[in-house]
């Protein structure tokens, strides 16, 4: 870890502890069309986005294998100050439907697990498509738009931040 990445942890953690916001870990998972997707992963910057609005303290566990298992990243959540573990796995299929269109299915699987207890408090589905909009919603601002789902019911699952 960087010293600057050390430095806007350290800053993060003292605002939650501060205002009694959450910290969650997000531990990610993309694929398209089954193979590994690149970073940036779209749905989690959808999760942030909609986290830090709600008042909450986000930070991305980065590049998770696909064998990772919950305990070791409940380990590292708990290690980066986190009291939540947010797990998604995304599945983006795509279908060329013409020359320069292509159709977006997507389907993801998440749970919220508290790093202490190591019960997880949330269970849950959500899927997406770009279908009839292919032209103007591409495969990463559907991703971006499921996170932004996932965020919502996230959010209900946390404690409300002392603002």
């Amino acid at each position: 870890m960087s010293l600057r990445n050390a430095v806007v942890l350290i800053a993060l953690i003292f605002i939650a502890a501060t205002l009694g916001a959450e910290t969650v870990m997000i531990a990610a998972r993309e694929t398209i069309d089954g193979a590994q997707s690149p970073p940036p992963l779209a749905t989690v910057e959808g999760v942030s986005g909609g986290l830090f609005e709600a008042g909450h303290v986000v930070f991305d566990a980065g590049a998770i294998r696909p064998d990772a298992r919950t305990a070791d990243l409940e380990a590292v959540a708990r290690e980066g100050q986190a009291g939540w573990l947010l797990q998604i796995t995304v599945a983006y299929t795509q279908t060329k439907i013409a020359e320069d269109t292509v159709r977006v299915a997507c389907s993801a699987a998440f749970s919220l697990v508290n790093t202490s207890t190591g019960e997880t408090s949330l269970s849950d589905k959500v899927s997406g498509t770009n279908a009839g909009k292919e032209k103007v919603l591409s495969r990463a601002e559907l991703g971006v738009e499921l996170g932004k789902l996932i965020s919502q019911r996230v959010v209900k699952a946390l404690p409300t931040p002392a603002l």
